[in-house]
C-alpha cells in the first residue's frame, strides 16, 4: 500500500511537471513513466526530487517548490487509491 501512495504521487508528479515543460499528452505520460523509475534508483524520494528539479531548473522551479508538490500530491494520490480511481 506505501508503494502505491508514492509511485501515485511520483505519476502526477511527473504529469505536473510535464505540464510545467510544456509536453504533449503523449509525452506527459512518457514523462510522468520516467519519473515514477527515478524512484527506483535509490531509496527515499531524493532521486526523484533531483530528476524533477533538474528538468525544471530553466523554468525557475526550486528543490523546496517540488518538494511541496510532493507532498501536496501524495495527499491526492490517497485520495484517488480510496475513490479506486
Amino acid at each position: 500500500r506505501q508503494m502505491c501512495k508514492e509511485t501515485g504521487r511520483n505519476k502526477l508528479l511527473g504529469l505536473w511537471a510535464a505540464a510545467e515543460l510544456g509536453k504533449t499528452a503523449d509525452e506527459a505520460a512518457a514523462y510522468a513513466k520516467e519519473v515514477v523509475a527515478a524512484d527506483f534508483d535509490e531509496p527515499g524520494d531524493d532521486d526523484v526530487v533531483r530528476k524533477v528539479v533538474a528538468d525544471l531548473a530553466a523554468k525557475g522551479v526550486t528543490e523546496a517548490q517540488v518538494r511541496a508538490k510532493m507532498t501536496e500530491l501524495l495527499a491526492e494520490a490517497v485520495r484517488q487509491i480510496q475513490a479506486g480511481t
